[in-house]
């Protein structure tokens, strides 16, 4: 039981640290949030793999998988309401276990 408590704190902690993305104000005013391309992409304490050039996005620990057609990446950015449609999308993605096979 405390092994699965200090765990608990590690990954609060660990997400407390998480340096967030830069954000932006875009063309039309409204507030964009800037894709890392280097690895992980965090905005609201919350961090997604984005990979605009395969449009594919990953939540640490699931697969990837395709971004919504309806966001554009072409500019770098995304707005605070595609991150969070993107995050959505990663976790429904499922883990490493989630295949065809686990029936």
């Amino acid at each position: 039981m405390n092994k699965w408590i200090g765990l608990g704190v590690l990954a609060l902690v660990a997400a407390c640290d998480v340096p967030q993305a830069p954000v932006v104000t875009g063309p039309d005013g409204q507030a964009r949030i800037q894709i890392n391309l280097s690895g992980l992409t965090c905005y609201d304490n919350k961090c997604l793999d984005i990979n605009p050039a395969a449009r594919g996005v990953r939540q640490i620990g699931n697969k990837t998988t395709g971004i919504p057609r309806s966001i554009d990446l072409s500019d770098g950015t995304v707005t605070p309401a595609e991150f969070r449609q993107m995050g959505i999308t990663a976790s429904l993605a499922g883990g490493e276990g989630s295949g065809r096979n686990d029936r």
